[in-house]
């Protein structure tokens, strides 16, 4: 408690009373009555002392308390002035003018990278990293699970590799610190064991084998950025001590967002009898998110435009032929939900993102969703009209009318709808044949959630996936088999309408590195019964989208093609993940080949086509012949879901909406001219003060006590606006 302070802007202080906060707890809030006073006037007790020259106590928290004995308390207005004259009452009804403002911010981005495309670096100071200070040489990279760190200084640290933390290997050759300007593979490991070979240099076991560069022409190094193993205690401290005993800075604020991938079911070719399956991945807490975003189930929500139309999905993404296919929330393997769930003591992101709409007259103004961008450094893009790694993504790209929010209503619950659930789509800025760019995901800003619900995206932005580089959708269709043919491909692998084949496709490289085949499942419908000839074969088409597909050290690199695909019944029925069947095509485009490796040209030149012959003579695909997944029982090695850090960068604006509870309090010139004060009656002066107003309920008890900061006088027609903020 102390005496306002008289230099200060504001000229009435408020506070709302300790009965007040027990109302409102009760929802029982309201305001009915008001009452002015200048019970710290002291008319007439100095000599040559002007009344309005008296200090005023701020209004106490505790000004009144009805919680009883020995709480109970009534610190009122203990000189309150008459309504009329000089007796009776002693209130007057206030006017409510309650207003809301909304207010906008920047922020400063947040993430692993400094930089803008093209050109990012990722962090390496100890603050990100537990060291930066390692490189591996080429040579020591032949397809096993041990590599040998070699000390070279990149930032000031005291941190060592430990088991269980995660490795990030930028294998751009020149193990430059942290640069990410050049189209490489950029992959993350995590330490199984450590063995100190010097002072400075440690042997350290993966979770799965290196790249083999042995066999390529590739020379050099790859730096190493070694990283906690989990986002407590390094990133995020439940309570910083240094926001408690020094000066709050930014650097309180957590710099790392949180991301989880969880899994609906497992990719093709895990099987669960052997290897751990989705219902052990790391973020299967996170399924009830999912459902919850409208991505597991298609019957709890639909989905509505800006403009009022409805659907049950508003995913998708184009093919390589342009094309636009739809995935339905019960066909969303998984999604990466990014949020900044950090438990730091500062409210960094405020109430919500800011997007409002893009204003020409004054571009870049706090608050507009163009300011709102995800930046993925690392991501080699299929979708890129250039040539250079890192996308950045928006939900209101420049050069498109993009930025208008969409709804998720509920089919379950009316009160949820008109609008619902507020989202925009994020998109890249890579227009396709219609004009329009790739959406990828969906930004939810009243829950500050960022979603990449694209499949091919999610896989690039899985540790365990063995890949930065996203791969295109084919196109598939149908074929009549070659009749002239006297061979079993003379019968096609559809027969009806009733039957569907699932389709993907893998890289294999024993070059460089084993990755997870595509994550686009597309699927065809067979030929309809009224055909005279019912049974066909697909077709399978790429456009051209391999800008980072090269036959040296840059990019990724492929040797062989197999198409993955799966036979299913019925158009509800989805392809199980261990009945997918491996066809090896890369016979098809030996004359296509380069030293060895496959070609964009050759890929997008080639009509692929798997017949019933080719299914029957193809095997059980098994993802673990590629990358080494965990068994049963093994818990401690890393596995699809794991993850828990966004490596990337957001920048967003933020906004708060200020509800100010506002009350006029009117004194016409006739009423509340009469003071009660004692030391008035015996003052010679006639002028009277006022350094108080207080806010009553309808039963009288004080809701809301405000001091003047210093005693007005009162005068004429006179109005006091008491404000109170939520």
């Amino acid at each position: 408690m102390g005496f306002i302070i008289k230099d200060t802007a504001a000229l009435i202080n408020t506070k709302i009373t300790d009965t007040g906060r027990q109302q409102l707890s009760q929802g029982n809030f309201n305001i009915a009555y008001f009452q002015i006073g200048d019970s710290e006037v002291c008319y007439e007790c100095a000599s040559g002392v002007l009344p309005s020259a008296g200090y005023v106590l701020e209004p106490p928290f505790n000004a009144q308390n009805s919680t009883g004995t020995p709480q109970s308390n009534k610190q009122n207005i203990k000189y309150p002035y008459y309504l009329q004259g000089t007796t009776g009452s002693t209130y007057g009804i206030p006017a409510m003018q309650s207003v809301e403002t909304n207010i906008w911010n920047f922020t400063n981005p947040l993430g692993f990278f400094t930089g803008s495309s093209g050109s990012f670096s990722a962090i390496t100071n100890s603050a990100f990293t537990v060291t930066s200070n390692y490189v591996i040489n080429y040579t020591g990279c032949s397809s096993g699970y041990n590599v040998n760190l070699i000390y070279d200084f990149c930032s000031p640290s005291t941190g060592t590799p430990s088991v269980g933390n995660f490795v990030t290997f930028i294998f751009d050759s020149n193990g430059g610190c942290g640069n990410i300007n050049t189209n490489n593979p950029i992959l993350t490991y995590k330490i199984q064991a450590v063995t100190a070979t010097s002072v400075t240099a440690y042997t350290i076991t993966l979770d799965r084998a290196l790249p083999n560069f042995v066999s390529q022409p590739c020379l050099g190094e790859a730096r190493a950025l070694i990283y906690p193993s989990g986002m407590t205690p390094f990133y995020d401290a439940a309570v910083p001590a240094s926001y408690f005993t020094g000066v709050c800075s930014s650097a309180d604020t957590i710099s790392v967002w949180n991301m989880n991938i969880p899994w609906s079911e497992s990719p093709a070719g895990v099987i669960s009898t052997i290897n751990e399956d989705y219902t052990q991945y790391g973020s299967v807490n996170y399924l009830g998110t999912k459902e919850y975003l409208g991505y597991q189930t298609d019957s709890g929500q639909y989905f509505m435009n800006y403009s009022g139309v409805t659907a049950l999905t508003d995913t998708y993404y184009y093919n390589s032929y342009d094309e636009i296919i739809p995935v339905l929330p019960s066909n969303q393997k998984a999604i990466a939900i990014v949020s900044y769930t950090n438990n730091g003591v500062d409210n960094y992101y405020g109430e919500k993102f800011a997007f409002e709409p893009y204003d020409s007259v004054n571009p870049g103004a706090a608050g507009q969703a163009r300011n709102f961008k995800v930046s993925l450094p690392t991501l080699m893009w299929h979708k890129t009209t250039g040539t250079t790694i890192g996308q950045t993504f928006y939900v209101d790209p420049a050069g498109w009318d993009l930025g208008y929010p969409s709804y998720m209503e509920s089919t379950k619950n009316e009160d949820m709808n008109t609008p619902g659930m507020r989202y925009y789509n994020l998109w890249d800025t890579n227009p396709n044949s219609d004009g329009y760019p790739n959406r990828v995901g969906k930004v939810f800003p009243d829950s500050e959630l960022i979603v990449f619900d694209d499949d091919e995206i999610v896989a690039a932005l899985s540790y365990k996936s063995n890949r930065n580089w996203t791969l295109p959708a084919p196109k598939l269709g149908l074929i009549v088999p070659n009749i002239c043919n006297t061979g079993s491909d003379t019968v096609g692998i559809l027969s009806a309408d009733t039957e569907y084949l699932w389709v993907t496709y893998r890289f294999n490289s024993t070059a460089f590195t084993e990755s997870l085949h595509c994550n686009y499942y597309s699927k065809i419908q067979g030929p309809s019964s009224g055909c005279s000839l019912t049974s066909q074969n697909v077709t399978v088409r790429f456009g051209n989208e391999f800008p980072f597909l090269t036959q040296d050290c840059s990019g990724f690199t492929a040797n062989e093609i197999s198409i993955l695909c799966q036979k299913t019944i019925g158009s509800d029925s989805l392809p199980a993940p261990q009945n997918w069947v491996e066809i090896d095509v890369t016979p098809d485009l030996s004359g296509t080949l380069v030293n060895g490796y496959l070609t964009a040209s050759g890929l997008t030149g080639t009509t692929f086509t798997i017949s019933l012959n080719d299914f029957s003579g193809g095997t059980i695909y098994d993802l673990n012949n590629y990358i080494d997944i965990p068994m049963n029982g093994e818990t401690d090695k890393l596995n699809f879901g794991d993850e828990y850090y966004f490596f990337g960068e957001i920048n967003t604006d933020i906004q708060a909406t200020i509800y100010e509870m506002k009350y006029a309090v009117n004194l016409p010139e006739e009423q509340f001219t009469n003071t009660t004060n004692p030391t008035f009656q015996l003052a010679v002066t006639n002028n009277r003060y006022i350094s108080e107003i207080g806010l009553y309920n309808s039963n009288n008890d004080l809701m809301i006590l405000s001091k003047l900061q210093y005693p007005v006088l009162r005068q004429g027609i006179q109005q006091f606006l008491i404000k109170f903020d939520f």
